[in-house]
Order: structure tokens, then C-alpha cells, then sequence
């Protein structure tokens, strides 16, 4: 007994020995998990600014292009988005557009721990604090964060997202519900309308192009730049059709006209052209320069509508035959069209230039497709291109008599009598001569400097 007492005992303790150790280890294990989990996210973040800047100082580029100089230092940085919204939208700053970053790892390759991402958000934060228009009444600045987990959990939600900003005027509660619902981070500043096209710029994808954005020395920002457009014109001939919208005639439009640090900006589909591109432009002294992707020159703002679905606010693409002739109301020009579910009004305004004599030549019953945006109020369509489909014939009537002589009316539907012979001929017996139109069947668009930053160029 007393020795299988004791055999029991080294049993059970035994026993309890490889419970503890198993324990241990299980315990050992978790606490390793939870310290990497802490630590390690191992997770791309996303972020997204908007609405920093007003028509008098700063560019939300600008500060994109500072976190990229800022955080390239440490990290693996994707290139950065520069995304425009719906360009019907009101209270927009200036071309109503989001920039948008992606923190890929660090230099290494390792992942980003908590300590980064908190690293982060408070570089975002205070370049945002620091080069925002505060002062500006309708500068409402935001900014949104987002993990890769919840981008890819969520990409029909930010896909449906990215079409409702393109097309529709959005709302900031909508924006914040579809925040809450895919778990993104945001902050605001006064009206915070910036999350909008933050999350938009976030969201967005292809088709997409370049550009190219040179900014000035800070001691230039708000005076006249210094900009020689016969070496824009020259570098447009030498990189069309990889880059486009340099050039109006002889005149460069590569540069804004507000204070901005923005120098000027070149618009492609090849960033090694874009480059090459800026190496031929002779200016003022480049203080940086960084090339976005973005979604200009995609004409992405327009979908396909039937008459009767079209609503204010949003871009449409329009089939239909011409119903009334253009009329010139002082320096615009407007018509008509028709389908088989309604009509609508077309405009041209007076910065389309040229582009309005083409809309002149128009005649009831053309079949054209209209290329715009929407206005409310009166409502009709902005027209950005038209492509003119088939051409009406048009005749004239044939008023030579046989002899020589002039055929002239005996009065309404009563038919036409001879000046010289006096033969007469019925009213509906009178030859037809065919008229040839002023204008050819293709595509037509507005000149550059009247474009969208959206609108493809032909």
C-alpha cells in the first residue's frame, strides 16, 4: 500500500506538472500572438483630404505632395490619386477635386505597427492644419483614414460610392453613414464637406491618366508666373498624343489662375512623356514637382440617358434629332433636340468661341449625340462635345425657268409663273436644289481652354 501510494503520487504530480506546462505554453503563445497583434497591423492604409484650399491660397495637392516628401522617408508609398467629383457641385473650391495617399510598409518591407499608423495620422493632421484656408468661408476641410481589411471588405460599397460622387450631388450624413458602415476614420473641420471627396478619391478606380504638377517657390505663391508658352507650344507638338490640354491656339493653359503653389500642370496618359514633358517647358524656378494619378481627361462624369430619365446636377451622353434651329440669344447659342420619350434644350456658351458656330450650323431633323452636364435651373444640357450623327438634307427650289427666266410666286401653295415666258408650274412641280451644309458628320468639341478637367479630349 505504502508503495503504491507513492507510485500515485509521482502519477498526479506528474500529471499536473504536464497541465502546468502545457498551460504555460498555451499562455506563452497567446501572449505572443497578442504582443505581434499589437504591435504589427501588417495592413495597407489608405487616406484621403479634400476641400483644404480656397480660389486665394493653397492646393490640396500641395499638401498631398508635402505628406508624400514626408512620409516617403519611412515608408513605401503607392502613388498618390488626384480624383475629380461631379463637377456640377456648387460649393466646391475649385475644381471639386480629392487627393488621396496609400502607406504601403515601411522602407524595409516590414509591416506598419500601431506606433506608425499613429505616426501617421498625426503628420496628415498637422499638414492639413497648417495648409488649409481656415479663413475661407467656403473651405471645409476633411480627412479620412482606412485600413486595407475594411477596403476589401467593403469594395462594392466604396465602387457604388465612387459612381454616386461622379454623379450625383452627395450629401455629408450620406458620406458619414457609409464611413461608419465599412469602419473608416474621419475628422472635420467646420463643415468637414472635405470626407466627401476624400472617401471619393479613396474609392475610385480606373480608367485613369496622369498629371504632372510643378509648384512654386513659396516667396512666388500669389504674384504672375513666369511661364514662356512658345516652349509650351513646342513641347505640345513634340509629346501629343501623350499628353493633351497644354495649348489653346498659341496660348498655354498648363497654369492656373488663382494663388495657388501651383506652377503649372501637365495633363498625360505616359508619366515617363509627362517627364520628358517637363524638361521642355521653360519657367520660373520649380520648387517640386510630383505626378498623381488621376481620373482627368475620362470622361467618367457622363453615362448614357433616354430624355425622359434625365435629372439636374448630373452628366449625361444624349441621342437624339435636332427639333427646333439654333437661336443666338446674345453670346450663347441654344436648340433643341428630341427622342421618343421627350425633348430637351442644349447651350452653348459664349467661352466655347468657335465651338458655337458649329451648333449654328445645326438644322431641325440632325441626328446628334449630346455630350454634357445638367443645370437646374434653366434646365438644359451644358454641352461639352456633340457628335453629329446624319445630316437633314436641305433643299432650296429651283426658281430658273426653262427660257431663261425667273419663276416667281402667284402666292401661297398657288405655284410660280415665269417673268419671261409666263409659263406657269404648280406649286408642288417646282424643282428642288439640294443645299450643301456648312458643316461635315463627326465629333466636335468645345475649344481646350472652355473644357472640364474630366471631359476627354477627341
Amino acid at each position: 500500500n505504502y508503495l503504491l501510494y507513492h507510485i500515485h503520487c509521482i502519477i498526479h504530480y506528474s500529471l499536473l506538472y504536464c497541465y502546468f506546462v502545457i498551460l504555460l505554453f498555451i499562455i506563452s503563445y497567446s501572449l505572443y500572438y497578442f504582443v505581434l497583434f499589437i504591435l504589427y497591423i501588417g495592413e495597407i492604409m489608405f487616406i484621403g483630404i479634400d476641400d483644404t484650399d480656397s480660389r486665394d491660397k493653397y492646393c490640396t495637392t500641395y499638401i498631398g505632395t508635402l505628406l508624400m516628401e514626408e512620409l516617403e522617408k519611412k515608408y513605401k508609398m503607392d502613388i498618390p490619386k488626384l480624383i475629380r467629383m461631379n463637377p456640377m457641385v456648387k460649393y466646391k473650391t475649385r475644381g471639386n477635386g480629392g487627393v488621396s495617399l496609400m502607406v504601403l510598409s515601411k522602407n524595409d518591407g516590414a509591416p506598419l505597427s500601431y506606433g506608425d499608423i499613429k505616426y501617421i495620422k498625426e503628420i496628415v493632421i498637422k499638414m492639413v492644419e497648417k495648409y488649409s484656408d481656415f479663413k475661407c468661408e467656403n473651405t471645409n476641410p476633411g480627412i479620412v483614414f482606412l485600413s486595407e481589411e475594411n477596403y476589401n471588405k467593403n469594395k462594392e460599397i466604396l465602387d457604388n460610392y465612387y459612381k454616386k460622387v461622379l454623379n450625383d450631388i452627395v450629401d455629408i450624413n450620406y458620406t458619414k453613414e457609409i464611413l461608419d458602415n465599412i469602419g473608416g476614420e474621419y475628422i472635420i473641420y467646420k463643415k468637414g464637406l472635405g470626407i466627401i471627396g476624400a472617401l471619393g478619391s479613396i474609392a475610385s478606380n480606373p480608367p485613369f491618366t496622369y498629371e504632372l504638377l510643378a509648384y512654386r517657390k513659396k516667396e512666388k505663391w500669389g504674384t504672375k508666373r513666369t511661364i514662356d508658352s512658345n516652349s509650351v507650344v513646342e513641347m505640345d507638338k513634340k509629346t501629343i498624343p501623350y499628353t493633351y490640354n497644354n495649348v489653346d491656339g498659341n496660348k498655354q493653359i498648363i497654369a492656373p489662375n488663382t494663388k495657388c503653389p501651383v506652377l503649372y500642370g501637365i495633363r498625360g496618359t505616359k508619366k515617363e512623356t509627362l517627364l520628358e514633358a517637363m524638361n521642355e517647358v521653360n519657367s520660373e524656378e520649380i520648387d517640386k514637382y510630383r505626378i498623381y494619378l488621376t481620373n482627368q481627361g475620362t470622361d467618367v462624369h457622363l453615362r448614357n440617358f433616354k430624355i425622359k430619365d434625365i435629372y439636374a446636377n448630373t452628366g449625361v451622353i444624349v441621342y437624339g434629332e435636332v427639333s427646333s434651329n439654333p437661336k443666338n440669344i446674345k453670346n450663347i447659342v441654344l436648340f433643341e433636340i428630341k427622342d421618343n420619350t421627350g425633348k430637351i434644350k442644349c447651350i452653348a456658351y459664349e467661352p466655347t468661341k468657335s465651338f458655337r458656330n458649329i451648333i449654328r450650323a445645326l438644322k431641325i431633323g440632325d441626328l446628334v449625340a449630346i455630350y454634357g452636364t445638367v443645370r437646374d435651373s434653366p434646365f438644359e444640357i451644358n454641352i461639352e462635345k456633340i457628335k453629329i450623327i446624319k445630316l437633314a438634307k436641305q433643299y432650296i427650289k429651283d426658281k430658273k425657268c426653262e427660257c431663261g427666266g425667273t419663276l416667281k410666286s402667284k402666292g401661297k401653295g398657288s405655284g410660280y409663273k415665269c417673268n419671261k415666258c409666263k409659263k406657269t408650274i404648280p406649286y408642288n412641280d417646282i424643282k428642288l436644289i439640294e443645299i450643301k451644309r456648312d458643316i461635315i458628320e463627326g465629333f466636335y468639341e468645345v475649344p481646350v481652354s472652355a473644357r472640364r478637367h474630366l471631359s476627354k479630349p477627341l
